[in-house]
């Protein structure tokens, strides 16, 4: 009798011995299971984060066969490398024949509409552009377009804005492209950043958005450390036999400058950088 219990409770013994150590095992295993699910978690959720932050900055990307053909083409062209080149640009544009309106000389142009992109791609000495279709089996380089300095026009007086409110610190006034609606955008010192379409009788366009007090300080100063106000009354025109280009206007409380899509790439330095700490208030409004 002794021997039968001293064999049932060695059994039970190895039986519960053995449950705890599988349980150990599959615990293990759950817990390494969990970590890599909140891996994943986080994994995801940064990315997705990346990728908000990039559509705020450029709602519509470049597709990567267009970029691709556009660096190929001019690689050929140039004998550049690829991997001196850059795409510091790009917009959707729908151009107005099939000669995505660059005809050669005595080309006949079909007329249809041909939905595409302008691409401009540089090598941090030289800008080039492009017309190009949806996919970029076609594109073409726009030659008269290649300049790497632009020379400013005086605003004619009869053209120059309002002079800005004692409130206001600066003035975006933006109009043309293909659906050539004007819009204007106000930062006022109080951070508001308010957006309305000129000729919008319900005024059902407009949005009111805000960035710090602080920011607009900030942005102040940039204005003048970029010496903005020695561009006053200056206009940086679109190249010759453009089409479809949106035309900005841009005003503080020193001075009005003029400029276009398709060349903002080429102007003067102090000049981008000042575009840019605009764009980037537009962004981080509210």
């Amino acid at each position: 009798m002794k021997i039968m219990l001293k064999n049932y409770f060695n059994t039970n013994q190895a039986r519960i011995l053995t449950a705890l150590i599988l349980t150990g095992i599959l615990s293990v295993a759950s817990g390494s299971t969990l970590i890599k699910g909140a891996t994943a978690s986080a994994n995801f959720s940064l990315e997705t984060s990346n990728e908000v932050l990039k559509d705020n900055i450029k709602p519509n990307r470049l597709p990567r066969p267009v970029a691709n053909a556009v660096l190929r083409d001019l690689t050929r062209r140039q004998g550049i490398l690829t991997r001196e080149l850059q795409i510091i640009d790009y917009n959707q544009q729908t151009w107005r024949n099939g000669c995505l309106e660059l005809p050669q000389p005595d080309e006949l142009c079909t007329q249809a509409l041909v939905p595409g992109w302008l691409v401009v791609v540089s090598n941090g000495k030289e800008n080039w552009i492009y017309h190009t279709n949806q996919t970029g089996s076609a594109l073409r380089l726009n030659e008269k377009a290649n300049e790497s300095t632009l020379a400013p026009v005086q605003i004619p007086v009869s053209e120059l804005p309002p002079p800005l409110d004692r409130d206001v610190v600066f003035r975006q006034i933006s109009s043309g492209g293909f659906a050539g609606r004007t819009y204007q955008t106000v930062l006022l010192k109080d951070g508001r950043l308010i957006r309305v379409r000129i000729g919008d009788a319900n005024d059902s366009e407009r949005t009111v958005r805000r960035v710090s007090v602080q920011q607009v300080q900030q942005f102040q100063r940039f204005l003048e450390r970029s010496k903005f106000s020695k561009f006053q009354n200056l206009s940086y025109p679109a190249p010759s036999g453009s089409a479809d280009f949106i035309t900005f206007t841009l005003t503080s409380q020193e001075g009005t400058v003029q400029y276009n899509d398709i060349s903002q790439n080429n102007l003067p330095k102090n000049l981008q950088a000042a575009v840019k700490a605009w764009n980037q208030i537009a962004v981080r409004a509210q």
